[in-house]
């Protein structure tokens, strides 16, 4: 036969959380009915609990007065637990705070690191870009240069083939000139009788 948690918690000498760690740990088998709820079986608990006496614990409930009845002692150790219990609240709170802490502070470095990291990246990306210009910037240079020497080349070439040309010009001048200064030279008859 198999029974819900809570009906389990009535019947054994077993808090809820116990139960549930049970459950959780694999100590404590249970299964699942149609709606997903958990029933245990009565041999699994026998076999790890307890059970609670019935006729114990009604009368337990019949004995407990109500809380005007109760003594000064029970006031001061109700209270005296209540008291210890917040401070353990307390410090578990404190623990919770300084793991957050320092879990912020982890973080914190990591977004540090990777902000350095993307700074870095940033810049060695605006320093491709900066060479990738000077690259085009030194290519277009070379260029400029390259056009330039064939135009002075060009021009080298043009001012030698105008020099020849003054020599020949020059050459062909003195040749004439020596035959005019020849032929001056000559009377006036001679040229005509020759």
């Amino acid at each position: 036969m198999n029974i819900s948690p809570a009906e389990a918690i009535r019947r054994y000498n077993v808090s809820k959380p116990t139960l549930y760690s049970d459950m959780k740990d694999g100590k404590l088998s249970f299964t699942l009915d149609d709606r997903k709820r958990r029933k245990i079986n009565i041999a699994e608990l026998d076999r790890i609990y307890d059970k609670r006496d019935e006729e114990g614990a009604l009368t337990e409930e019949k004995s407990v007065k109500s809380p005007v009845n109760n003594t000064q002692s029970n006031v001061k150790s109700t209270a005296e637990y209540s008291m210890g219990r917040l401070e353990l609240e307390v410090e578990y709170l404190k623990r919770e705070l300084t793991n957050r802490q320092e879990e912020t502070e982890r973080w914190k470095e990591a977004f540090d690191k990777a902000q350095s990291t993307a700074d870095k990246i940033t810049a060695l990306l605006e320093d491709q870009s900066v060479k990738s210009r000077h690259a085009t910037d030194k290519d277009e240079w070379k260029k400029t240069l390259t056009e330039l020497e064939t135009r002075i080349a060009n021009q080298e070439k043009t001012t030698q083939e105008k020099e020849a040309e003054a020599e020949k010009i020059l050459q062909q001048n003195k040749v004439l000139k020596k035959a005019l200064t020849e032929e001056q030279s000559k009377g006036f008859f001679k040229k005509l009788f020759g």
